[in-house]
């Protein structure tokens, strides 16, 4: 008995959800909907039903009864605009409530996860509405655009394969981190765009650490010349910016090279870790006045034609370098080329070590290694850039906590060699 009916009280209660909802939302005119508290859950009693009696004809004459009454309920003359008009949203959420209702005879967790995505659309309708007039620009939208194409057209249209007798190029590896990568970064800088301002230095660095944490880190030194007194609150700021940083490494890790990310992502996590810790702890010795203030961290939109490629090309160059550095000079010449490209870029280095850590070329040692220096050569480039721009004070500050960064990972892989984790080979 319980499981005959347990279906039409499901459906019971995902009408009466939607039509709370649409209760409380007006029509422009001001008028309620009659598609409300009452219809709703009726809607899907009757959706219901006929999965319950599943007789074909019966249930084509009772849905065609229903999406007509659900026309005629919706359908109105508006005097000002001198044409009948269709409330259109609120004639789909009662259609969808009637299917629902029928799914839950059949699968009701699967009816109840769609209610609650439909339950979500409805109640933030006008934000939505306010978000796509004024919230995001012609150029974001051509981003976005541009990122779609990317990851639902290109991508499976590449050679799932290397395209080089060395082994070394995966085209679809490297757009697969391309679109991983510019997902997050694109993300980061709408919510920065939106929220940055608001938020204060804390968000704003640890949204700008995902865009570029190099830009971010140059934006709040600068700062410190206007507010010598928010000092600690800076400096917690450009710490954050460099966990987001960290957080991308890891992204890059888990795309490129799942079958080592076990043995290598506790060298990214573990000075992740310190620096929130370390970010949170200065930050509650900073005066709390400060911490909303606005910042205006000026960033380029991550998604363009111009961006994917020199993406592409610098991920490829760091690959074949560090490749052939390691077959010609073996572990230092990956020392030596990743401490370069930390300059540069730590995403590549750390691409193209775990690329290599996962074909075999080199092991999870050297590949460890290779990151936790371009890291550090990275923070140094940071530190040079905090110096000329910002003061001595937040120099020595921030080199403090990188410092602190650095030791937590290299203690990580010390104490991993020590025990025998990472193979010395």
């Amino acid at each position: 008995m319980y499981q005959q009916l347990a279906p039409f009280v499901t459906a019971a209660a995902i009408g009466l959800l939607i039509g709370i909802e649409r209760e409380r939302s007006n029509n422009p005119d001001g008028k309620r909907s009659i598609l409300g508290a009452r219809t709703l859950p009726l809607l899907a009693l009757s959706g219901a039903l006929m999965a319950f009696l599943d007789h074909d004809a019966l249930m084509i004459i009772v849905s065609v009864f229903v999406g007509v009454l659900i026309l005629a309920s919706e359908f109105s003359w508006h005097r000002e605009i001198g044409r009948f008009r269709v409330g259109g949203t609120s004639a789909v959420a009662a259609m969808l409530t009637y299917a629902l209702g029928y799914l839950a005879q059949s699968d009701g967790r699967v009816a109840v996860v769609l209610t609650v995505l439909l339950f979500g659309f409805l109640s933030i309708k006008s934000r939505l509405h306010t978000f796509a007039q004024t919230g995001i620009t012609r150029n974001e939208m051509s981003a976005a655009l541009t990122f779609l194409i990317s990851a639902f057209v290109i991508l499976p249209l590449l050679p799932n394969h290397f395209v080089d007798p060395w082994q070394l190029i995966h085209p679809t590896r490297i757009w697969m981190l391309f679109v991983f990568v510019t997902g997050v970064e694109f993300c980061s800088y709408i919510a920065l765009r939106k929220l940055g301002k608001s938020w204060g230095v804390l968000f704003s660095g640890l949204l700008g650490g995902a865009v570029s944490a190099t830009v971010t880190t140059l934006t709040l030194a600068r700062r410190i010349v206007e507010q010598p007194h928010s000092l600690l609150l800076i400096s917690s700021g450009i710490v954050l910016a460099e966990v987001s940083s960290l957080l991308i490494q890891i992204i890059v890790l888990a795309v490129v090279a799942p079958d080592v990310f076990s043995e290598m992502y506790l060298y990214l996590a573990g000075p992740a870790v310190i620096g929130v810790a370390s970010a949170v702890g200065i930050s509650l010795f900073s005066r709390p006045d400060n911490s909303g203030a606005p910042v205006d961290i000026s960033l380029a939109n991550p998604i363009s034609i111009r961006s994917a490629l020199r993406f592409t090309l610098l991920i490829s160059l760091a690959l074949v370098v560090i490749a052939l550095a390691a077959r010609w000079l073996g572990p230092a010449g990956v020392y030596a080329t990743s401490a370069l490209g930390g300059v540069a870029s730590l995403r590549a280095v750390t691409f193209s070590v775990s690329e290599l850590s996962s074909a075999g070329t080199v092991s999870t040692t050297v590949a460890a290694l290779a990151i936790l220096i371009a890291m550090t050569t990275n923070m140094m480039m940071k530190l040079v850039i905090i110096f000329r721009a910002g003061r001595l004070k937040l120099f020595l500050v921030c080199a403090l906590f990188f410092v602190l960064m650095l030791i937590g990972g290299f203690l990580i892989f010390f104490f991993n060699l020590f025990i025998g984790r990472v193979n010395v080979e």
